[in-house]
């Protein structure tokens, strides 16, 4: 196959559909490689073959990459190279999906050894090296540190994985129900499918999935204050829904999450939270718990939300948790720390109360005789 050129797959989609539409090839030996870019990065290979895609599951050689890569005009990439790397890690990945969404994407499913041609091809500054992969926070900080004009490229060594554990973890990515929103201005991540109550309209909650979603936008209106506008169309038993978040400058510093107001049929009502939700500026707000915003009927629950105004580099800054300074562990140590003072402080009360004697023997007075017949 040496000398002969593949295209790679090219969407402009997030990275899970990606990995949906371009399914990746049966075997352990080979390794993806994804390139992502600026929207506003053009090159001579996407105006050449933007629509003559070949098929993606064809695997590449070395030599074959290295010549795809020249044709794709990407100059100064960021490379970062995992120690391992299968497709499975960028489809549960949440940190490079949202990092890569609503750029363009090239992908190249399996390469042999594309780690050896970035290094190759490309100086020592501009490669880095990553232990794990699944290491977000690690992940997080490269991403944060590059250049948000550049393109961004990702390989690894190798995939750990056969193709018995490769059939095994996409049955349990293929049951996610993650919802992701990255849109200028704002960025959101639930690990579960948000659910929507109405009671006469819908007898269970039913779910907003991200496939129902046909818009987002994000904006700020003269008060300063932050709205997000959510689309869903088709939804179950609703059918037309839209939702607004409204994020408020409390204070200096700071933003609240104040309500959500909903559309259905052109029907306007607000929904609150449940707990005030606040959080710094320049950080994400995280919650595992789950956050729920109801009025007296209608009910929104979102489960493990990480949602960001203004993210840089359209990635999530350091997270302001939902529990506070005095969590579960710390009121437990607190109560048996409270147990052991008491047990000790009685302890000691009963040590102080011990009397000795008082009246002993006179050494200069008569002393006490027994006799051998007693």
């Amino acid at each position: 196959m040496t000398g002969s050129t593949r295209k790679p797959c090219l969407v402009h989609a997030p990275l899970l559909t990606l990995i949906v539409v371009c399914q990746f090839a049966i075997s352990h030996a080979g390794t993806p490689v994804v390139i992502w870019c600026p929207q506003n990065e053009s090159s001579d290979f996407d105006s050449a073959h933007k629509t003559t895609l070949s098929n993606p599951l064809l695997k590449l050689s070395s030599e074959d990459f290295e010549e795809n890569l020249s044709k794709l005009g990407v100059t100064d990439p960021a490379v970062i190279i995992a120690e391992e790397l299968c497709v499975e890690d960028l489809k549960d990945n949440k940190v490079l999906s949202i990092a890569t969404n609503g750029s363009k994407l090239h992908y190249f499913p399996f390469v042999f050894k594309p780690a050896a041609v970035f290094q190759k091809v490309f100086s020592d500054k501009q490669v880095q090296t990553i232990e794990d992969i699944n290491d977000h926070h690690e992940l997080n900080m490269i991403l944060k540190d590059s250049d948000p004009s550049t393109c961004v490229a990702l390989t690894g060594k190798q995939c750990r994985y056969s193709q018995a554990e490769r059939i095994k973890r996409d049955t349990a990515a293929e049951e996610s129900e993650e919802f992701k929103i990255n849109i200028k201005r704002f960025l959101f991540y639930s690990s579960q499918t948000p659910l929507f109550h109405v009671p006469g309209k819908t007898k269970t909650p039913v779910k907003l999935a991200l496939s129902k979603m046909v818009d987002a936008t994000a904006g700020e209106n003269e008060n300063g204050t932050m709205t997000v506008n959510i689309k869903f169309s088709g939804v179950d038993d609703i059918g037309d829904l839209s939702l607004r978040f409204f994020f408020t400058n409390t204070s200096v510093g700071y933003y609240a999450f104040t309500k959500i107001a909903y559309t259905i049929n052109g029907n306007v009502d607000s929904l609150w939270p449940r707990k005030a939700i606040q959080f710094p500026n320049r950080f994400s707000y995280h919650c595992s718990l789950q956050s729920t915003f109801a009025n007296n009927t209608v009910s929104l629950n979102m489960t493990d939300v990480q949602f960001q105004v203004d993210p840089t580099n359209g990635v999530f800054g350091d997270a302001y948790d939902c529990v506070g300074f005095t969590s579960i562990p710390i009121w437990t140590g607190i109560f048996v720390t409270a147990i052991l003072a008491l047990i000790m402080i009685w302890a000691l009360t009963m040590i102080m109360d011990i009397r000795t004697m008082d009246r002993f023997d006179d050494p200069k007075g008569k002393t006490i005789t027994i006799s051998a017949a007693e």
